[in-house]
């Protein structure tokens, strides 16, 4: 009962509420005893909220208000209290409060609020990329976390498309499709359109920071017919949003993008503009771009060295396929001239260190036709701290390693023959890609190698990429 600045209350029951209240109940302080309790400090409108909230379950408190009533909660210790004003507060925040609510979090030392406004910037995190910057490196490390807080789902699109027309079959496959499971099935549901209306499009994908990153080109209309146009767009699953971003500088398709230490890399690939078969006049791209995230710019970093030999092309996959592990990326590729597996390295570390050379290395040995008929590369991966290969010739798929602390290769182990096509992931000593059989998707053990197909796609296989993302 409110009387002018006083109010009459059931402690007992205020008690259960507040920590604060229970520990005075249960003292033998004068405040109890005279059941009289000074709260000078409290704005007395700010405590009638929290008695109709106790009280009467009633939550009114506009927006402008919260951080007065999160002090008043979090000194009384109210728990359900400050709970409720939180979930107010992660839908009241913008970018121009959230950085005033984080140095409350600080002056009150609550975990709690600083959660909540960190979650904010995490969703936001590249929309607004100055919020984070001036941030001490231990919350920079908690955004990141954030953003991959969950259990991972397994994503696909179709990253390149070549039927000149516009039908529903080409709508249907400019989507980006997520695997829904359960316990007993799963299927694939559309998520949302891929950014651009075209029938024929090249891209490759890259996932940094639990972003989507669609990097490549399309096909557009212009005043003489058709050019390819070069673009580059961003999704956050968060919020179900598509964003564009700097294109690449080079024009190229079919090449491998690979994350390392925060940045994108692009490897490899042809020249986009022309969507024909490669030819033997066609070479892989030496060109090596980067791309940083927070600055949303390109540049070049040292190329491939190709220079006494080249890498095979494939329409089947990326060429050449490029990975990351630790600081380093790590390049595979077909030697046109002797069919050897050769991998190359590339220290991300360089051009920070006075004491590494910007360049690529090789790492010897070299897998022989000898020691492995392997024609054909479908996937490159890291787990267990090696390198997974697989591949295979017309009669078997085979799996492999290479061990870049020893730089030594693992045993060749093959299974049935399998037709895996288009960008791959891995996850768990598991690896996802895409085949041509049955729109399907498969997923294999690197243990066992068996095989487990999951549901098929609601579109015909094409050229696949598939990823995870957190949601």
């Amino acid at each position: 009962m409110l009387i002018g600045t006083y109010f009459q209350v059931d402690l007992e029951k205020l008690a259960d509420c507040s920590e604060y209240f229970k520990a005075l109940s249960h003292s033998c302080m004068r405040e109890t005893s005279e059941q009289l309790v000074h709260l000078e400090h409290v704005p007395s409108p700010v405590f009638y909220n929290l008695l109709q909230f106790c009280f009467l379950q009633r939550f009114c408190i506009s927006e402008d208000l919260l951080g007065e009533h999160l002090r008043v909660s979090t000194y009384l210790l109210a728990y359900g209290f400050t709970n409720r004003l939180l979930i107010a507060l992660s839908q009241a925040l913008t970018e121009h409060t959230c950085l005033g609510y984080l140095q409350l979090a600080e002056e009150l030392c609550s975990e709690e609020l600083q959660e909540t406004v960190l979650t904010y910037l995490s969703k936001y995190l590249l929309e607004h990329p100055h919020l984070s910057q001036g941030l001490d490196s231990h919350l920079k490390a908690k955004l990141l976390r954030l953003r991959s807080k969950g259990t991972p789902h397994l994503c696909c699109l179709r990253k390149e498309n070549l039927t000149s027309r516009n039908d529903p079959e080409t709508d249907a496959a400019r989507k980006l499709f997520r695997l829904e499971e359960d316990k007993d099935y799963g299927k694939w549901s559309s998520l949302t359109d891929l950014p651009f209306c075209a029938d024929k499009w090249c891209f490759t994908t890259a996932v940094l920071y639990n972003y989507l990153y669609l990097i490549g080109g399309y096909r557009h209309r212009v005043k003489k017919g058709y050019e390819f146009k070069m673009a580059s767009f961003r999704y956050n699953p968060f919020t179900n949003q598509w964003v564009s971003t700097a294109p690449l500088i080079k024009h190229r398709r079919h090449f491998s993008a690979a994350v390392c230490e925060g940045r994108i890399f692009a490897v490899g690939g042809w020249y986009l503009d022309s969507l024909v078969t490669p030819d033997s006049g066609t070479g892989v791209y030496t060109a090596v771009e980067k791309y940083d995230p927070w600055k949303d710019t390109w540049e070049f970093v040292s190329s491939l060295p190709l220079t006494d030999f080249q890498f095979s092309l494939s329409l089947s996959h990326d060429s050449p396929l490029t990975t990351s592990l630790g600081h380093c990326l790590y390049v595979l590729g077909n030697i046109q001239r002797t069919g050897e597996k050769l991998v190359l390295r590339y220290d991300t570390r360089q051009e920070f260190s006075l004491f590494l050379s910007d360049c690529w290395c090789e790492l010897l040995p070299t897998l022989t036709r000898s020691s492995a008929d392997l024609p054909i590369l479908n996937f490159l991966g890291a787990a267990n701290n090696q390198l997974v290969v697989i591949g295979g010739n017309n009669s078997e798929t085979m799996v492999t390693s290479f061990c870049v602390d020893s730089q030594k290769w693992g045993r060749i182990r093959a299974m049935e023959k399998t037709t895996l096509i288009g960008q791959g992931t891995i996850l768990h000593n598991e690896v996802y890609m895409s085949g041509m059989k049955d729109n399907s998707v498969v997923k294999l053990n690197l243990h066992s190698l068996s095989l487990c197909p999951l549901p098929s796609l609601p579109v015909t296989t094409c050229y696949e990429s598939l990823f995870h993302l957190y949601f």
